[in-house]
């Protein structure tokens, strides 16, 4: 656990140490012949802009974030709140691709923020909601692992004590980067069911209360990402990978695995999911009748759908807000759906959205470093598209070639990998608000 008492002493006694070398991140305020509009930019949102891949916001991961990579070719800084090793939660590594893949969590306790004394500007924080951007802010004892993120990258220096939305304000920005909502949805992809997704009444009204505060209470210019397909993460599981799986284990027919289960073609397996097919083949293995899955163990094919209506009925509140503030409107969901139907090639190799596929990561709900490479150019187009500039992409070749999670690079065998489970549940410490951050 990233420990509530020894991040607020480590914050107190580096801040003092730190400061003459550090700074306070004032120089992002001078020009030197940069586009104006980039004189000084704010990134808020969630874990997809705060660098966060791997389960983890980790130092060495946060600056291969698309906001970094964006910042590099729009030649603005970008200061991180970064977070020292094994990162928060520990970061999860890679023993070997298998099949199956194997993965293990990284020992130890984050110390906390490498640089407490320097004022961040990317001030996205993992788990938040679009709730917890407008109105979520550090407290001096934390009571929860989202306290606790929270604090690291939104209280230092000491003293800080404003939500994303605010702090983004008094920052006094020339340009605010907004990509918000991801959680809302991605809530239905842990429980199982759509039902627990932000009502479209209620994100419509804080998606709206956002924009609004950002265009009047600031002169930013505004660039808001729209909210990806939540069901084409390989978070979850194509449920006819199970039933072949559960087959092979068994001897069973694939009808008579997918009548026992409860679960067909067509739906998504969880982690909760993934649990109780582990205890299922446990149970055939002794020669026992398996206990079908619960409903919050997948989503069903009809679910499925109604998680993708929502998001696209939240996206077509994120294009009105955008149009009618001026923003510039960046569309992450048609890329990724396009990316996830055809595969996107990289020096060759057709790299994919399932898992190990080279576009998302050991957590299977955050990028690689080459997908966020491939975000960070959908960003760069939309900007030289709508603001006239000439920025040059970023060359995803090179970063693919050294991307630790390239399949090239770790020479993945199989075309039908699932995420283990010990992956699953570490993705969902970040979505869930009681999650621990260990």
């Amino acid at each position: 656990m990233l420990s509530n008492r020894r991040l607020l002493l480590a914050s107190a006694a580096r801040a003092f140490s730190f400061a003459a070398v550090i700074g306070c991140g004032s120089s992002n305020s001078s020009n030197n012949g940069v586009n104006p509009a980039f004189e000084k930019v704010v990134v808020i949102g969630d874990s997809l802009s705060a660098g966060f891949q791997n389960g983890s916001l980790l130092d060495t991961q946060q600056p291969n974030g698309w906001a970094t990579l964006v910042s590099s070719k729009a030649f603005f800084k970008l200061p991180l709140p970064l977070i020292g090793a094994p990162g928060a939660p520990a970061v999860l590594e890679l023993v070997s691709p298998g099949p199956p893949p194997v993965l293990q969590q990284a020992s130890g306790t984050s110390p906390g923020r490498d640089n407490p004394s320097e004022q961040a500007y990317d001030l996205a924080v993992p788990g938040h909601t679009l709730n917890d951007i407008i109105n979520r802010v550090p407290v001096l004892i934390p009571a929860s692992a989202e306290d606790v993120i929270t604090d690291a990258v939104l209280a230092l220096p000491l003293g800080n004590d404003q939500s994303q939305m605010n702090q983004a304000i008094r920052l006094k920005p020339t340009t605010i980067f907004v990509w918000a909502g991801n959680n809302d949805a991605l809530a239905a992809d842990i429980a199982g069911t759509p039902a627990v997704m932000t009502p479209l009444g209620t994100f419509t009204q804080e998606f709206q209360q956002l924009i609004n505060t950002l265009h009047t209470q600031t002169k930013a210019t505004l660039i808001v990402a729209n909210i990806p397909d939540v069901t084409l993460v390989p978070y979850l599981t194509p449920a006819a990978l199970i039933i072949g799986e559960v087959s092979a284990a068994s001897g069973l027919q694939s009808a008579t695995v997918s009548a026992l289960l409860g679960i067909k073609p067509g739906d998504l397996v969880n982690t909760t999911g993934l649990a109780q097919v582990q205890a299922a083949i446990a149970a055939l293995k002794q020669g026992h009748l398996p206990t079908p899955l619960t409903d919050e163990a997948f989503l069903s094919a009809a679910e499925v759908a109604q998680v993708q209506a929502t998001v696209d009925a939240y996206n077509a509140a994120i294009a009105q807000q955008a149009s009618a503030a001026g923003a510039v409107l960046v569309d992450i969901h048609a890329y990724l759906n396009d990316a996830a139907q055809n595969g996107v090639n990289i020096a060759g190799f057709p790299a994919t959205t399932g898992f190990l596929g080279g576009l998302f990561s050991l957590d299977g709900i955050h990028p690689t470093n080459t997908g966020y490479a491939l975000i960070a150019n959908q960003y760069i187009a939309a900007i030289n598209a709508a603001l006239k500039t000439s920025l040059s992409p970023v060359d995803v070749t090179t970063v693919a070639a050294t991307d630790p999670l390239f399949p090239p690079n770790i020479k993945v065998g199989g075309s039908a990998v699932r995420i283990p489970l010990e992956a699953a549940q570490q993705a969902d410490r970040v979505i869930r608000p009681a999650a621990s951050f260990r």
